[in-house]
């Protein structure tokens, strides 16, 4: 009997953990989720903002998008958790829903096989909870409960890595975001200021209780990671960019302490701004405008309410990057971050594994702007320093269905690929005309990376494949091996995938010479002398 009763144990325990473990991967587009298409969040809070405690709805409109289940998944990471779910159907009929909770995952099971594609359905879910505190915000997700000089309290989210349910209850996977918009209000003490994504549209609500209700639009598609709030003891100024799609709202809230540093030090973003719309196009969320927001830590690219929180110094926090002298010319977080709203928020990767689509094209984006700042040298110089910080510990792409991002390399390595497709493709005009052309094809949608591989192919008429596979998929650099002769010079790639054949530029007697070396010897008449291979190219020397 015992060993039955153990065997049984075992089989329990082992089904449990089996069930548990197919509901909880955040990152993999399960069967609980693939069914139903995320249409627009709305959220209603309670904040005490003494400790943290968030009570309130989620209401998520949902439309069914494919074969249908018999299970439905909404995540909410604990401390929170779910007190109720109210399930509303097409025709208006309204019940209570029963729960199985896995860990950070709710699994609601229904008769969902009655609905068929494009019926639209909602979820009205009750919550409470303190958040997980960030320990090391912004690479450690959660709350930031904080407090500024004056001694007002200071607090914000910060999601990106952790995933929305960090905070409310939301189908939290990347591949999927609400393509209608949200909504957030929430209720805060009337001495402090609460500020959200998109337009502001009410904050006279005055409650019996001293307290203030403030209420957000965002009418674009939006990420779940890019959903945020900031409550503070804020200052508000406005301005006006004429873009390239007419009048762009700007919109700046800083501390109260910060207003006359931030004033000198966000006069850059019109310039920025319009440096960003000529090179890759026009500022994806008009309706929503743009905003530059103080923050308790560093900074994230939250869509249309930019978190700026580098203390009011160039460079990044005071430093330049690159090591060039030019990185500490500009403010590293405003123009970063900003880079984002084309490259994340609008094209935005299905997977965690593409995140060099956000990141790589992003960083590309300080480049970009140093150029329009200070010229073509000072820029190229900037983006060859950065050589220095990029680590090659592991791939730039991560591993698909893992919520695996890669390497951080997807910053400064994606970054230099990038900066290399356009030297190859020798034609300025043309690669930011890619750019544009870029996030105009994919204005806010969500891609694979073999989606942007193949843009990048097509656009440029130049197969880069083998760079891709070499530079986001190995750790290993390429190497230039050259032999000299008498009279003529040989010349392969090494150290690097099947087939590899990128060009690359050398220098030699003042002038330049394009290669085009393949994994066995290539040759050529040369009675010059040693070739200096350009510093705009990432590999390994020999």
């Amino acid at each position: 009997m015992k060993l039955i009763f153990l065997l049984l144990t075992i089989f329990f325990l082992q089904s449990s953990c089996t069930s548990a473990q197919e509901f909880n991967l955040k990152c993999n587009n399960n069967a609980a989720r693939s069914w139903w298409d995320v249409q627009h969040y709305s959220i209603n809070l309670n904040v005490d903002t003494g400790s943290g405690n968030l009570n309130g709805t989620v209401d998520i409109t949902a439309k069914v998008n494919g074969k249908i289940g018999d299970s439905l998944q909404i995540d909410l990471q604990e401390p929170l958790q779910i007190n109720a779910v109210a399930f509303t159907s097409e025709d208006g009929e309204t019940h209570i829903v029963n729960l199985k909770k896995y860990g950070n995952v709710y699994i609601i099971k229904e008769d969902f096989k009655t609905y068929i594609k494009d019926n639209i359905f909602t979820l009205r879910i009750d919550y409470k909870g303190i958040p997980q505190i960030a320990a090391n915000p912004p690479w450690d997700g959660g709350l930031v409960m904080s407090r500024d000089t004056n001694g007002n309290r200071w607090m914000a989210m910060a999601c990106q890595g952790v995933g929305a349910s960090i905070w409310f209850p939301c189908k939290d996977f990347q591949g999927d975001e609400a393509d209608k918009g949200m909504s957030l209000s929430m209720v805060v003490p009337s001495n402090l200021q609460m500020i959200g994504n998109g337009r502001l549209q009410a904050n006279n609500e005055r409650r019996g209780d001293g307290n203030l209700r403030w209420t957000w639009l965002v009418s674009n598609p939006i990420n779940n990671y890019d959903i945020s709030f900031y409550i503070g003891d804020y200052v508000h100024w406005s301005d006006t960019l004429k873009g390239e799609k007419g009048p762009l709202s700007l919109d700046y809230y800083v501390l109260r302490q910060n207003e006359a540093k931030a004033q000198k030090q966000f006069a850059v973003v019109k310039q920025m701004l319009q440096c960003f719309e000529e090179k890759i196009g026009p500022y994806p969320f008009y309706e929503d405008g743009y905003k530059l927001v103080d923050a308790p830590y560093l900074g994230m690219e939250h869509q249309s309410a930019v978190a700026y929180g580098n203390g009011y110094k160039m460079g990044y926090k005071g430093k330049d990057r690159s090591k060039s002298g030019v990185g500490l010319l500009f403010d590293f977080i405003i123009v970063h971050e900003s880079g984002h709203e084309w490259f994340g928020n609008n094209i935005t990767s299905f997977d965690k594994a593409d995140t060099w689509i956000h990141e790589g094209f992003t960083t590309y984006t300080e480049t970009i702007f140093a150029e329009c700042l200070l010229g073509k040298e000072k820029a190229f110089l900037y983006q060859q320093g950065k050589v220095n910080v990029v680590k090659n510990d592991a791939p730039v792409q991560g591993r698909f269905n893992e919520c695996d991002e890669g390497s951080s390399d997807h910053y400064d390595k994606a970054a230099f690929m990038i900066h290399m497709i356009r030297m190859i493709m020798k034609d300025d005009a043309k690669f930011f005309g890619m750019l544009r052309s870029m996030n105009d094809t994919f204005y806010h949608k969500i891609i694979t990376g073999k989606e942007m591989e193949d843009f990048i192919n097509s656009y440029s008429g130049i197969d880069f494949t083998k760079v891709f596979q070499q530079y986001l998929r190995t750790t290993s650099l390429p190497k230039l091996v050259i032999e000299y002769k008498k009279q003529t010079v040989s010349y392969k790639w090494a150290n690097c995938v099947d087939g590899f054949n990128m060009p690359v530029l050398v220098h030699t007697k003042g002038k330049d010479l394009w290669l085009k070396p393949a994994t066995d010897w290539q040759q050529m008449k040369y009675n010059g002398g040693k070739f200096s291979i350009d510093k705009n190219f990432l590999i390994e020397k020999r």
